[in-house]
């Protein structure tokens, strides 16, 4: 029988050759002085560079990150994400960005009024992992250019010219040229991480752990059962009675629960419009996310919000954006862990199983 390789087996290389960007959504967004936009969660890697002016950059599980002129970003987790020239400045969702749109020229799309403050070329893009990633050992987060440090940001610097990406978005064809620059900037960013193969070939946990740390890193996300039991290598029933019996609730109840949590949190802070909250908690509609957060907590948003803003609020606000860490486990999971480790000890063996590949999908 011919001997099968596994991730161990593997170079770097084919590690990272198997590693796709494919599609042709790109666009440029001209925003004003007081400006922004937001991309829900959803399944796409988005790709983000600053050519004019400066903006930032806040993920809803993460820091904000200040970009300036050839600064860029890559989001890999599909979580919901937003820029702005100014920390109080509207960002309502990018309507091209939300949606998968073809083009062969990338558009300009003028968000605000004024004088443009901050040109950003965007792009979303599908991606087809290699199969031995977990994609919760992923970062979030890549950053390139001057401000990001030696690794990434030295490789980008050693690949492309700063004119690169303004000159390859002119003339026709030029969406197909960005894709091709953007997933040649993800490999180089990949390869740069020392934990480059840990990153592409992880050693396996207890597959519950890995759809908790998932949920918890990302609870916007369209989870589903079939998406979750999919994420970490496991059948859809064997997933969700094995969920259930470890963690004590279902799948979905867990999920449900975090977004909560997540929103609060966010209210607490008290920068953000209610409808902003609903969409970074994964919610279409602000009048489906009210009546859940008000079954949940036995107040409505805007409620929870007052109560923080007068000091009636006993829990304290969380910071604005929590540290960008792939994997990692809030309060919230972690608790649940340490409530079932019994469980989690006899069932470990029973469900061990390669991760798969997470894609997002509907909402909840």
């Amino acid at each position: 029988m011919q001997h099968r390789l596994v991730a161990e087996d593997k170079s770097v290389s084919d590690l990272l050759s198997a590693l796709e960007l494919r599609g042709q959504s790109w666009c440029y967004s001209d925003l004003g002085k007081e400006a922004g936009f937001s991309v829900p969660p959803g399944d796409a890697v988005q790709f983000h560079t600053v050519l004019h002016g400066a903006a930032r950059i806040a993920c809803a599980g993460g820091p904000v990150v200040e970009l300036g002129v050839g600064d860029a970003v890559m989001v890999l987790s599909g979580e919901a994400h937003a820029l702005r020239t100014t920390p109080g400045s509207v960002a309502n969702t990018h309507a091209f960005l939300r949606d998968e749109v073809s083009v062969d020229i990338p558009p300009t799309i003028a968000i605000g009024s004024g004088t443009v403050s901050a040109r950003v070329l965007s792009g979303r893009l599908r991606a087809n992992w290699p199969g031995e990633v977990n994609r919760t050992t992923l970062p979030s987060l890549l950053r390139f250019g001057r401000g990001a440090g030696s690794e990434s940001g030295g490789a980008l610097a050693a690949l492309l010219r700063p004119e690169a990406l303004p000159l390859a978005g002119i003339g026709p064809g030029s969406a197909a040229l960005l894709t091709r620059l953007a997933a040649m900037m993800l490999v180089a960013g990949l390869r740069a991480d020392p934990r480059c193969r840990q990153l592409f070939a992880p050693s396996r946990q207890d597959p519950i752990t890995d759809a908790l740390r998932l949920i918890e890193a990302n609870p916007a996300a369209g989870w589903t059962v079939e998406r979750l039991a999919r994420s970490v290598g496991m059948g859809r029933s064997n997933f969700a009675a094995h969920f259930t019996r470890q963690v004590g609730r279902a799948p979905m109840e867990l999920v449900a629960e975090q977004r909560m949590e997540h929103a609060a949190g966010l209210l607490r802070q008290g920068k953000l419009k209610i409808a902003e909250i609903s969409e970074m908690a994964g919610y279409g509609s602000e009048a489906a996310f009210s009546r859940r957060f008000t079954r949940h907590f036995g107040m409505s948003p805007s409620q929870m919000r007052n109560r923080a803003r007068i000091g009636g609020e006993a829990r304290p606000a969380l910071p604005a954006f929590q540290t960008l860490l792939s994997g990692r486990m809030a309060n919230g999971a972690a608790a649940i862990l340490r409530q079932r480790a019994p469980a989690a000890a006899s069932l470990s063996a029973a469900t061990q199983s390669p991760a798969g590949i997470l894609l997002n999908g509907k909402r909840d």
